[in-house]
């Protein structure tokens, strides 16, 4: 039985739909031969997935990703963010891959109407498609229009509870430079326009100033990094803010935050937020995508207009005068959400739809 499938990823820089293809890559079943093509740049989960042993390498041309289609006869072409769904739908089509799933992990407000065009007609080309939250769900059935192809899953992000032990609040400060006594104000963002970092700057200048002891600690990478580090430079408090790269370590980050922020233009279902929630930290949120299905799961956050950068200070200050009530509702809330947003849940409802669509049994290892 052909149990090898192979990922199409735009991209293996840091970001949520990077971070699930890791997830269900290094959590796979036994039996299932994976194996990772990106067509423009390798990254920091490239770079992860191969310490786990799995084949991650470029696509191509699209001569010889179409040749590799043909060479590896995967029983199932899974295509990760837009690129990757277009090259992926078109080329796996023509060589005739049996299966092609799709994982829609956005909302596309960044999309030009072309594009929103060209995505409409390819995804008849996909068997099913993967989504985690009832915003991306949406966006495909308006897409799909009255057809009934591709058939839809929705999946919502998975944590992996068991890293999110107990972890001492000042060791963790002390691996960041932080100062035991601070109010630390925590995000994990690509920084990228899509996930508001250019907005940063805007955000420190209303906050930092009203607030001495707050700090911002800022994990991630991306091509906005140089010229936000030197916007903040020329601040008076630059010192305030902590850029650290990218951050393997989520469980020890969350634990030397207070709180968490966000400022994405779009988001289908943050896999951030869903990892602050289930550590027990109160955030502040854009109203953007599946912000608002969290929140009626049970999470302890504050949400504010999208790209409205005053209200989100405006928000974020209701927070932190409130701060200790705010942190015990979220400390509260934590184990239901950690129940509700397992990853095991999600490992296993990923490799159904795989067996499924690939006419293997359901559970089937």
């Amino acid at each position: 039985m052909n149990r090898k499938i192979l990922h199409l990823i735009t991209s293996l820089e840091g970001g949520g739909t990077e971070n699930f293809l890791y997830q269900i890559l290094t959590h796979s079943p036994n039996g299932f031969d994976h194996q990772v093509l990106y067509l423009k740049k390798n990254g920091v989960i490239g770079e992860r997935l191969r310490r786990h042993e799995v084949s991650v390498r470029p696509a191509g041309s699209l001569p010889a990703l179409y040749k590799t289609l043909r060479q590896e006869k995967p029983a199932i072409l899974h295509t990760c963010l837009y690129s990757a769904h277009i090259i992926g739908r078109c080329l796996g089509r023509l060589a005739r891959v049996p299966a092609i799933i799709t994982s829609q992990r956005s909302i596309d407000i960044w999309q030009k109407p072309w594009q929103t065009v060209v995505d409409q007609w390819t995804l008849p080309f996909s068997n099913a498609v993967i989504v985690n939250s009832q915003a991306a769900q949406h966006i495909i059935e308006k897409r799909r229009g009255n057809g009934d192809r591709p058939e839809i899953f929705q999946i919502p992000n998975g944590v992996d509870a068991s890293r999110f032990k107990s972890i001492d609040r000042s060791t963790a400060r002390q691996r960041y430079g932080l100062p035991s006594d601070a109010l630390v104000g925590g995000t994990l963002m690509r920084l990228h326009s899509e996930k508001g970092s250019d907005l940063i700057p805007d955000f420190a200048a209303r906050l930092l100033p009203v607030f001495p002891k707050l700090h911002f600690l800022i994990g991630g990478v991306g091509p906005l990094e140089r010229s936000i580090k030197d916007q903040i430079a020329a601040s008076t408090y630059a010192d305030r803010i902590h850029f650290i790269g990218w951050e393997d370590e989520t469980p020890t980050f969350l634990a030397a935050s207070d709180f968490f922020w966000s400022l994405s233009r779009e988001e289908s279902f943050p896999q951030t937020l869903v990892e602050a929630s289930a550590t027990g930290l109160p955030w502040v949120a854009p109203e953007t995508g599946g912000v608002s299905e969290l929140l009626a799961a049970g999470a302890a956050g504050k949400t504010y207009p999208r790209l409205d950068i005053p209200a989100a200070a405006e928000q974020t200050t209701l927070l932190l005068n409130d701060l200790p009530r705010r942190s015990d509702e979220a400390r509260r809330a934590a184990p239901a959400l950690r129940e509700h947003f397992s990853l095991e849940r999600m490992i296993r409802q990923v490799y159904d739809v795989f067996n499924t669509v690939s006419g293997t049994p359901r559970g089937s290892a």
